[in-house]
C-alpha cells in the first residue's frame, strides 16, 4: 500500500509539471506556485499564483511612446499587437492565467517603484477612465480586473526622498487610488521592509510558503526576525545630487516555497558611476541577507548598473529571467558577469522576455548561450517546492501556447 501511495504521489508530481510544446499551458492547480513574467514589450509585469490560489501582480509597465532623452518616438512594438495598450494586454493575460477562478481577481498588486516601465505613464496616452484619470499600466489593469489591495513604496504621502507632487505618473496613479478606494473598497498600504506578514496566502496556511519583504526606500531586513537597518544616510546630511534615486528605493522581496527560492529586486543597482557614494551600491548589502536562490528576476532589466559580482556570488541563481524591453537590455558586460563562473560554479540558464534587434547585435557572441530570446516566461513550481520547470509561452497571440519547456530543475 505504501508503495502504491508513493507511485501515485510521483505520478501526480509528474502530471503537475507536464507541459507540451505546441499545446496551451495547463491551468494552475492547487499546491503549485506559478510565476508568470508577462511580455508586452512595454515594461515589466509579473503575475504570481500562490500555492493556495492567492494572486499577486508585481508591476504593470507601460512606457512612454516617446523617449524622454531624445523626444523621439520609441517605435517598440506592443506584444501581441498594437491593437491594445499594454495595461489591457496584461489584464487579458491575467484573466486567462486565472481561468481556474470563476471571476478572476487580483488579491495584491505591488508597484516596485515609480517608473513608467513598472507602473505606466499618462504621457501621450489618450485613453481616459470615466473617473478622470488616464488609463495606462496599473490604472488600466484595474479597469478590467478587480484589485483588492495595492502596495507601493510611497503611500500615503509619496514624499520620499522628495515630494512627488509634480510627477505626472504618480499624480495620475494617486487619482486612480483615490477613486478605487472610495468606490471599489480597494485597500492601500506602504511596503514594509522586514515583514513576512504583508503578502500572505489568503485561502490556506497549509503550504510551506513565505513572502519576505527584503528592502524598500533604503530600509533593509537584517535577516533576524522582522528587524531592519538603514542603507541610506539621513537625507539632511546629503547634497541633493547624492539623494537616493528611484531605482535604489525599489521594493525588494524573496519568495520561499519549501526548498524553492525566488528573488525580485525591482531596478536595484550595484555597479555605480565614478564618483558616486559607495552606499549607492544597494545590491551588495541586500545580497548578504538573501543568499542562494533557484530563480532571480534580473535587477534593472540587466542594465549596465546591475548584477554586480557580490550579488551573483551570494544568490548563485540557477535560472535568471531578464524582463528586457529596450536596446540596452541586457548590457553585454552584465550578461558576461551572469555567465561567468568566476562568481559561482555550475550551470545557469538565462531567459529573455523581449530581446530587441539592437540588443541582439550588441551581445551577438553570447546569443547561443541564451535559452530563450522572447516570450512569456513562466516558472511552474510543483507542489511542495522540490522541483520546477521553466515554460516559455508564445507572445505573438493570446493562445497561451507553449514554445519550449526546460527542466525539471531540482530545488536546493
Amino acid at each position: 500500500m505504501a508503495l502504491l501511495l508513493a507511485l501515485c504521489s510521483l505520478l501526480f508530481a509528474f502530471c503537475s509539471l507536464a507541459q507540451k510544446v505546441g499545446q496551451p499551458l495547463p491551468k494552475w492547480k492547487e499546491g503549485g506556485l506559478d510565476i508568470h513574467h508577462i511580455n508586452t514589450g512595454q515594461g515589466s509585469a509579473t503575475l504570481l499564483v500562490f500555492p493556495d490560489g492567492t494572486t499577486l501582480l508585481v508591476d504593470a509597465g507601460a512606457i512612454n511612446s516617446r523617449d524622454w532623452r531624445t523626444n523621439k518616438p520609441r517605435n517598440i512594438p506592443t506584444k501581441p499587437s498594437n491593437e491594445r495598450q499594454a495595461g489591457e494586454w496584461i489584464a487579458r493575460y491575467v484573466q486567462k492565467a486565472l481561468a481556474h477562478q470563476t471571476s478572476p481577481v487580483i488579491d495584491y498588486a505591488l508597484i516596485s517603484h515609480f517608473h513608467d516601465d513598472h507602473m505606466g505613464t499618462p504621457l501621450n496616452v489618450a485613453k481616459q477612465s470615466s473617473a478622470g484619470y488616464t488609463l495606462a499600466g496599473i490604472t488600466e489593469v484595474g479597469e478590467f480586473i478587480p484589485i483588492r489591495k495595492i502596495i507601493d513604496r510611497g503611500w500615503p504621502d509619496y514624499s520620499y526622498p522628495t515630494p512627488m507632487t509634480a510627477d505626472s505618473m504618480v499624480s495620475n496613479y494617486r487619482r486612480f487610488l483615490q477613486w478605487q478606494q472610495q468606490h471599489k473598497g480597494m485597500a492601500i498600504e506602504r511596503f514594509r521592509a522586514g515583514s513576512n506578514d504583508q503578502l500572505v496566502p489568503l485561502k490556506s496556511k497549509k503550504y510551506p510558503f513565505e513572502v519576505r519583504n527584503i528592502a524598500v526606500n533604503g530600509e533593509m531586513w537584517t535577516g533576524s526576525g522582522n528587524q531592519t537597518t538603514s542603507l541610506f544616510p539621513p537625507l539632511s546630511s546629503l547634497k541633493s545630487a547624492d539623494f537616493p534615486n528611484e531605482n535604489m528605493c525599489s521594493a525588494v522581496f524573496q519568495i520561499r516555497y519549501g526548498k524553492f527560492d525566488y528573488f525580485s529586486g525591482g531596478d536595484l543597482q550595484g555597479v555605480i558611476r565614478f564618483g558616486a557614494p559607495a552606499w549607492h551600491d544597494v545590491e551588495t548589502p541586500i545580497a548578504q541577507v538573501v543568499g542562494p536562490v533557484e530563480v532571480q528576476l534580473v535587477d534593472h532589466h540587466g542594465y549596465p548598473d546591475s548584477q554586480n559580482g557580490t550579488l551573483l556570488t551570494r544568490l548563485q541563481p540557477r535560472v535568471m529571467v531578464v524582463p528586457s524591453w529596450a536596446s540596452s537590455h541586457p548590457g553585454k558586460d552584465v550578461l558576461e558577469r551572469m555567465f561567468s563562473e568566476e562568481f559561482y560554479k555550475g550551470p545557469r540558464d538565462v531567459f529573455m522576455t523581449n530581446l530587441l534587434p539592437e540588443a541582439k547585435t550588441a551581445i551577438a557572441d553570447l546569443l547561443p548561450r541564451l535559452q530563450s530570446e522572447s516570450g512569456h516566461v513562466v516558472i511552474r513550481v510543483e507542489k511542495g517546492g522540490k522541483k520546477y520547470q521553466i515554460v516559455v509561452l508564445d507572445d505573438t497571440a493570446e493562445s497561451f501556447h507553449v514554445k519550449a519547456v526546460y527542466g525539471p530543475y531540482q530545488s536546493k
